[in-house]
């Protein structure tokens, strides 16, 4: 039951659903994008509920959540994720995973990640500062060579959001897991998807890594966005080996 719940909500995976590397074979090179920094994102103050399935029964529910806040005494942006099995398979296997990432708002650079997890027996948890000075992340002590744009698993998502998607022209990005990781995105198409939340018309965005640290190898991501200028996530799927796990937005919160 540890591969049905492990990737339940496997946060760094799922999260990820909302990035990543996608097809490079038939496109153009992929380039950096600049993403709208000027305003107020349209995001801040906005929590998603999402309700998790395998194979078809309920494995439990992801939120995301972005907001104003401080940090060391400088105003960031804060994304916060939590993944919790449901009740039946928390019986089998327990999963309660959060994530937090602080960002600047004037270039979206991480500046700390957070992640806390507990997956059956396992407990975990991980930090991630970075130091644009030096060049370097320091995760859990360990340096990590870093770019001057980085960002970790969950402040990609948000950033992904700022950008002007088009399809057929993929994005890079660098993301730090274990290392710091070259990423691209690219849109597959567009897609009319139905969720408890209500129906959307979507950007599909699918994803595919080579280095297993990170998202795993393969394409087994896939991501909805709203096709307008908020980007919402509101579908995800990962193909896993014991099944197929979706995650459906049901609830729109927004302070």
């Amino acid at each position: 039951m540890r591969g049905a719940c492990g990737l339940i909500l496997k946060a760094d995976r799922l999260v990820l659903a909302a990035l990543f590397l996608a097809l490079s074979v038939g496109f153009a090179p992929a380039a950096r994008a600049q993403p709208k920094l000027d305003g107020r994102p349209i995001f801040l103050g906005e929590t998603l509920r999402f309700a998790m399935s395998v194979l078809g029964a309920s494995a439990g529910e992801l939120t995301l959540s972005a907001r104003e806040t401080s940090f060391e005494g400088r105003p960031v942006y804060k994304f916060e994720l939590s993944a919790i099995s449901g009740e039946f398979l928390s019986k089998l296997f327990l999963v309660r995973d959060y994530l937090a990432s602080w960002v600047d708002p004037k270039t979206f650079r991480s500046l700390r990640f957070e992640k806390h997890t507990v997956e059956g027996k396992r407990v975990r948890d991980d930090l991630v500062e970075f130091d644009y000075a030096k060049k370097l992340a320091f995760r859990n002590g360990k340096s990590i060579p870093i770019e001057d744009s980085t960002f970790d698993s969950l402040s990609s998502v948000y950033y992904i959001r700022l950008l002007d998607l088009q399809q057929g022209t993929p994005i890079q990005l660098t993301v730090v897991s274990r290392e710091a990781y070259p990423l691209s995105v690219v849109v597959q198409g567009r897609e009319t998807v139905t969720t408890p939340a209500g129906t959307f018309r979507t950007i599909r965005v699918e994803p595919r890594s080579e280095n297993e640290g990170l998202i795993g190898k393969g394409k087994n991501l896939v991501l909805w966005l709203t096709d307008d200028e908020k980007k919402m996530p509101v579908q995800i799927r990962s193909k896993l080996k014991v099944g197929t796990l979706v995650g459906k937005l049901k609830a729109i919160e927004k302070e």
